[in-house]
């Protein structure tokens, strides 16, 4: 009876802390709209620094394997965003632009 009481209390106590004691530790909790603001942006200047080397006249060709293992050699910015992976919210709103 007395463990009962001691685990209800530890999760009580859990509970009251919140949603960081989900996470691993060393993992960031951001709150409120500045912060989502500047790490949408972060995603989407990665996402642009990665297609700005093939614009241009001296566009580099990219080579892109896709999650089928398909092999793709382009410059088309467009091409090489449909073929990536993105997770980010923001960025995948920027690739469905594309």
């Amino acid at each position: 009876l007395r463990i009962k009481k001691l685990l209800r209390a530890t999760m009580m106590k859990n509970m009251r802390r919140g949603i960081p004691n989900l996470f691993k530790s060393g993992t960031a909790h951001m709150r409120g709209t500045e912060e989502a603001v500047l790490k949408n942006i972060e995603a989407c200047k990665d996402l642009a620094t990665i297609t700005r080397t093939s614009l241009g006249p001296n566009g580099m060709n990219k080579m892109i394997i896709n999650h089928l293992e398909k092999l793709f050699v382009t410059s088309d910015a467009a091409t090489m965003m449909a073929e990536m992976e993105v997770a980010h919210p923001a960025a995948k709103l920027l690739v469905l632009a594309s």
